[in-house]
């Protein structure tokens, strides 16, 4: 929502310096002003049924994100997530996107959810593998490595829904 910016701001910056090898996103050191138009374009997407992001906390603390990027003509999804880095390794991103999997599978009826990971990106790859997503493909060039034209080997995984 707008006016959530100071919570995305204060997780990026602690996690930058791990954000900067995987997140496209996440290649210049984001000031308050950046993370406020984040929080913005996300509450446009929500409104558009472009996308919708999930913020995570616990304890009152805000930890992470998870969302989903529509293609309503199948309907299907593209899921990203992350966790800032205090809070990794806890199950807190692997409860979240269980629960947004069952949410978007159940509810939304979502026919195929898609989980595109950077192949060394372990904690990520695990994820998708704990949660019954079974790799659809492995190839060079599904990620590129940010800030260079680098092509990274991806994992693609996938999980259809039950009107497949």
């Amino acid at each position: 929502m707008p006016g959530d910016g100071k919570a995305l701001y204060e997780a990026t910056i602690e996690s930058y310096e791990l954000f900067k090898e995987w997140l496209a996103w996440c290649q210049k050191i984001p000031t308050l002003e950046d993370a406020e138009e984040t929080a913005r374009k996300f509450y446009a997407d929500y409104i558009l049924k472009k996308a919708l992001h999930f913020v995570i906390f616990h304890e009152k603390r805000f930890i992470g994100m998870c969302c989903y990027y529509f293609n309503w003509k199948i309907p299907s999804a593209d899921i990203g997530y992350w966790c800032r880095l205090s809070s990794q390794g806890n199950g807190y991103m692997t409860e979240a996107i269980e629960a947004i999997t069952r949410y978007a599978l159940e509810e939304l009826k979502i026919k195929r959810l898609t989980i595109l990971c950077d192949d060394q990106n372990i904690k990520s790859i695990a994820i998708p593998e704990k949660l019954g997503f079974q790799l659809e493909t492995r190839a060079k060039g599904l990620i590129i490595k940010p800030n260079c034209d680098e092509l990274r080997m991806g994992r693609r995984y996938v999980k259809l829904g039950l009107s497949v």
